[in-house]
């Protein structure tokens, strides 16, 4: 049953007629010159903050239109804007006065809360909501067909816009039910209003952003104005006072009418927040129907004190990389669930300039769907630039797809810090000219424990776990079974190793291809070309190592320039372990003379030991595998 309080009120009224007021009427007849109304509210709640108010407030202004002919047609306007402010004694002023038109024409009248300020198009009025002001943004408009008489023109208000209200409520896991500091939403904040639309048109702008709801005062119970019709509204975020966020986020668009409200009720848990049985109703502010909802997770939580951010979603992960790149490169993220990233468009974080230097600990937790194709941008991968001091660990990437100009990598474009235990299972496409790998583009600081799958495309140092790996670093300990192509520089683990740098306990088992045409490629099994590098107890096996033009070509390096190789082996029709060598060369193909699997091992490990790696070989099945000590 509706609520209607009627305030009925004399209105002072103002000439702005387009025809003057006769005397043609019948004997005895005497019709009120001056419009007086009748104001009410059609519908429950004036404002969502006032509880069940349902009556205009001493104070309230309306603009008040009246013209003759169709609800539709104001070219003959009678009444253009009459404010009218309803006093503390009852009583409606209207400022300027409001006469008829005629004695006996129909009279079409058009009330809007709040007044309108200015002239503008009936049809195509703009609207912006502002959620700090819910009295303001509270639409409520009346129309009405009425004759001369001494009768009050009665203008009953319905609302235009839509209502939302989220209910809390907490799962005993709490010993007491936490602090709410914000409940928002994701929202379109414009529209257009056409009044002469018979019911009043809402045509909402595109675009979203984030919209407060206020609290109501009561229990765990938030309430504001929306607008209606709006596509793509699925998404309410609970902040707590310690920080942590929950997203909800509905399957399918949350329904926004006008002139009614949506309740959404959640429960928040201590890991998760879902509808309650009430789920999500419908009412036209005073019954309503239920609708199904799902359940959410929350996106992220933050604890200031350690400067680290614990990530439940995909969304939340987002936002952590948002933060980052804003200025705080030294925040620490945590997964604490397997994290989704389909759908959406990821930034790398930390950039050449601005290099992430915090600790990124995948809690051996998966990232799925990372999609990334920046292929004029250089420093492309899950981290952009890994700085020094910076730390990626514990994580595996699947179903990747990675695409930049130079220095691209799964988990780092470049790396000047320490990549430990991760994995990475996709593609990754380097369009530029240098430096494309599966776990780092460009190499400046350690890997360790870390494979790639899948394929590695680029064009100058390329290789399966670093494209480029330069000036004193260490790579101990990895694997890629990805086909590796590119021009030149291309290996099975480091396209280019540089001087002073050392690669231990490594291996491949991927095809190799250097797809140059014209002009001497180096390729190799596990490194491309070995600068002043060391290469030790490091194999490949099973793939392919080929070049489509000349070419350096070994089985464990393409080109030796000076560096050293040192206890390696290859199992391939390849003749030789170093396509050129002007360095010391000790590489040996299995199945040789005296060589077994089993005897390299053996040999590997006692090189291992005595180089200092971390690593050493098992030979459980058909190839040598790795296991930290």
């Amino acid at each position: 049953m509706k609520t209607k309080n009627i305030i009925k009120t004399s209105v002072a009224a103002a000439l702005l007629v387009l025809a003057a007021c006769t005397n043609d009427h019948e004997p005895g007849y005497a019709p009120a010159k001056e419009i007086r109304v009748d104001a009410s509210i059609g519908q429950m709640t004036r404002v969502t903050t006032d509880g069940n108010e349902s009556a205009f407030e001493p104070g309230d202004r309306i603009s008040v239109y009246a013209w003759l002919g169709a609800d539709n047609d104001m070219q003959r306007l009678v009444v253009d804007n009459s404010i009218n402010t309803l006093g503390g004694d009852g009583t409606w002023t209207a400022e300027p006065q409001m006469l008829w038109a005629d004695n006996t024409s129909d009279h079409y009248f058009l009330g809007i809360y709040p007044e309108r300020n200015g002239a503008t198009d009936y049809d195509a009025d703009p609207y912006t909501l502002d959620f700090n002001n819910q009295t303001a943004s509270d639409l409520l408009v009346a129309r009405t067909t009425a004759k001369p008489t001494g009768s009050a023109v009665k203008l009953e208000f319905e609302h235009v816009m839509a209502k939302l209200v989220v209910n809390l409520s907490f799962r005993n896991e709490w010993t007491t039910a936490p602090e709410v500091a914000s409940v928002t939403a994701t929202a379109c904040t414009e529209a257009t209003v056409n009044y002469l639309e018979n019911p009043v048109e809402v045509t909402p702008a595109t675009g979203q952003n984030l919209v407060v709801i206020p609290f109501t005062g009561t229990s765990a119970s938030f309430a504001g104005i929306m607008i209606p019709g709006q596509s793509g509204f699925r998404t309410i975020n609970v902040t707590l006072e310690n920080g942590k966020v929950y997203t909800y986020t509905h399957p399918s668009g949350i329904d926004l009418q006008p002139g009614r409200y949506t309740t959404v009720n959640l429960v928040l848990g201590r890991d998760n927040i879902k509808l309650d049985d009430a789920g999500i109703n419908v009412s036209d502010w005073e019954n309503g129907t239920s609708i199904d909802g799902a359940e959410a997770t929350e996106a992220y939580s933050y604890d200031s004190n350690t400067k680290t951010i614990t990530i439940y979603s995909g969304e939340g992960l987002k936002v952590a990389a948002d933060v980052a790149n804003s200025g705080d490169t030294d925040i620490n993220i945590i997964l604490d669930n397997d994290i989704d990233l389909t759908g959406i468009d990821w930034t790398p974080i930390g950039t050449e300039s601005r290099p992430y230097t915090g600790n990124f600990d995948g809690g051996g937790h998966t990232i799925t769907g990372l999609k990334i194709d920046k292929s004029g941008t250089d420093y492309v991968g899950l981290i952009g630039c890994l700085g020094s001091g910076g730390k990626v660990q514990n994580v595996t990437l699947t179903n990747i797809s990675v695409s930049g100009a130079n220095c691209v990598g799964g988990i780092a474009g470049q790396n000047y810090g320490t990549v430990e235990n991760c994995s990475v299972n996709g593609t990754v496409t380097g369009k530029g000219f240098t430096d494309t790998g599966g776990i780092a583009g460009s190499n400046y600081g350690t890997i360790s424990g870390c494979s790639a799958e899948g394929t590695v495309t680029g064009s100058v140092n390329v290789g399966g776990i670093a494209g480029g790996s330069y000036l004193g670093v260490i790579i101990d300990g990895c694997h890629s079974t990805a086909a590796v192509s590119g021009i030149s520089s291309v290996g099975g683990v480091v396209g280019n190793l540089g001087n002073n740098s050392f690669l231990m306990a490594c291996y491949s088992t991927g095809n190799v291809t250097a797809t140059i045409t014209y002009g001497y490629a180096h390729v190799g099994g596990v490194v491309g070309i070995n600068g002043q590098g060391t290469v030790t107890a490091c194999y490949h096996a099973t793939g392919e190592i080929t070049s489509l033009g000349e070419g350096r070509i070994g089985g464990i390096v393409g080109e030796n320039y000076i560096g050293t190789v040192a206890a390696c082996y290859w199992e391939n029709n390849l003749s030789s372990g170093t396509g050129s060598n002007n360095g010391r060369d000790d590489t040996h193909k299995v199945e040789g003379t005296d060589v077994t699997w089993q005897t390299a091992v053996a040999a590997m490990n006692t090189a291992l030991q005595s180089a200092g790696s971390g690593w050493h070989y098992v030979l459980n099945g058909a190839l040598p595998t790795l296991e930290e000590k």
